[in-house]
């Protein structure tokens, strides 16, 4: 399965939207270095997903072929806060082709997937992050917005969603609440790279077998682009680079900055 992120973090004047995630599939076996967040064919935006990836996987693909086919969500002339409908429609429209279902079965089985479009809004001016989910009550998938950070005073600008198995996401929330309250910030200021922390000790400690591999990291940033950031994984001194959870291969160029893992805060420039 699954542990991922975004949220909006802050230093000083500077806003960017932040998506990470682990790396690893499951289903009978454990395979590492595999992306579980998307670049769209726009600037603006990503989709990532929790859940079956044979669920998850065509759905994201249609996705993509959706924005491709649809100019104006090229262009961007679709802002963000539309195109989650348009995703939506998508989404059931692909669904409504599924055939040959059990005997006895009269709907297809409720996909095991819930995706999180995250992106710039050039209509709010504001980041967006939306969880697109299946509702078993009205049988389609449909949206729900990420609110801000509950309990933070006027001048804090926490906002954050979590997606993934259930035991993870707890202990995930867990851990952020004890990291913000040991830095004196659980009702103010906002979000560094705590989330970005906190999934590298989940995925070092080994509680979670379906969370594992490199961390895969995308900013995206106020003037509506994306940057996917490489990943020293495990290690600065003993990993390899990754990108999207996968470790490059010796003739393959890194064309981003890269972070070390234990000091996330920097990026380090290409050499």
């Amino acid at each position: 399965m699954t542990l991922s992120m975004s949220w909006i973090r802050t230093v000083k004047s500077t806003r960017e939207l932040i998506v990470i995630s682990d790396s690893r599939l499951s289903g009978g076996q454990s395979w590492d270095g595999n992306p579980k967040i998307f670049q769209l064919p726009r600037s603006d935006a990503v989709i990532s997903f929790a859940g079956i990836t044979n669920d998850a996987y065509p759905f994201i693909q249609q996705a993509i072929d959706g924005i491709r086919l649809y100019p104006p969500a090229v262009s961007r002339a679709m802002d963000i806060t539309d195109l989650k409908g348009h995703l939506v429609r998508l989404f059931n429209h692909s669904r409504s082709f599924i055939s040959n279902l059990p005997h006895g079965q009269i709907s297809p089985s409720p996909p095991e997937a819930v995706f999180v479009l995250s992106g710039y809004s050039w209509k709010m001016k504001e980041f967006r992050i939306w969880k697109l989910h299946f509702d078993s009550n009205i049988d389609k998938f449909t949206f729900r917005p990420t609110t801000p950070w509950q309990g933070q005073n006027d001048n804090s600008k926490k906002v954050i969603a979590f997606n993934g198995d259930e035991d993870a996401v707890a202990e995930a929330k867990d851990m952020l609440v004890e990291m913000l309250k040991s830095k004196d910030k659980i009702d103010k200021g906002s979000f560094n790279m705590e989330p970005f922390c906190i999934l590298r000790d989940i995925i070092r400690s080994n509680r979670f077998p379906s969370v594992g591999g490199p961390i895969q990291m995308v900013k995206i940033y106020e003037h509506a682009n994306v940057a996917p950031v490489g990943i020293f994984w495990p290690t600065k001194e003993d990993g390899n680079i990754c990108i999207f959870g996968r470790p490059i291969m010796d003739y393959e160029k890194m064309p981003w900055g890269i972070i070390d893992p234990d000091n996330p805060t920097h990026i380090e420039p290409l050499k």
